[in-house]
């Protein structure tokens, strides 16, 4: 294959990935709201999206690691931005397409952080609500670190 259809290709799959991290940003903010709402019956069909859509990023990581540019580099977690951008320096689209995935996995990671905030935040609610219970009817068994009843 010629370099550039190599590059065609690249770019092509770098539009996919970026595309499919989009939609998974989607469903990230679908999570949030559904949480936010206490509409908790959406979440298990929101978690097979949001799982499916994992893989299929972790596939599109795995193909571009594959691709003849991006093997000729050493790649190090760390350092894959500035060598894609090295490599593709005369390239525009591939340096502008690149640096939009790490912004986007940047919204992915924040609206992750916080979907997994409310969701503690809910687990601890129901700890202590299924604690209070407990110590209503008499059954103290659950016990903070330092051995005190916990509610």
């Amino acid at each position: 294959m010629t370099a550039p259809q190599q590059s065609v290709n690249f770019i092509s799959d770098l539009e996919v990935e970026k595309n499919t991290l989009q939609a998974f940003i989607e469903i990230l903010k679908k999570e949030e709201n559904a949480l936010i709402e206490g509409k908790i019956e959406e979440i298990d069909h929101l978690a097979s999206d949001k799982s499916r859509l994992v893989d299929k990023l972790i596939q599109l990581d795995d193909h571009r690691n594959e691709f003849p540019q991006v093997q000729e580099l050493t790649l190090r977690k760390n350092h894959t931005s500035t060598e894609v951008t090295e490599q593709h320096s005369g390239q525009s689209r591939i340096q502008i397409l690149w640096n939009e995935l790490l912004e986007l996995a940047k919204i992915a990671q924040l609206l992750n952080h916080s979907n997994g905030l409310i969701i503690s935040t809910y687990l601890q609610h129901n700890q202590r609500a299924f604690t209070a219970l407990h110590c209503a009817a008499g059954n103290v068994s659950l016990y903070g670190p330092k051995g005190q009843t916990y509610i």
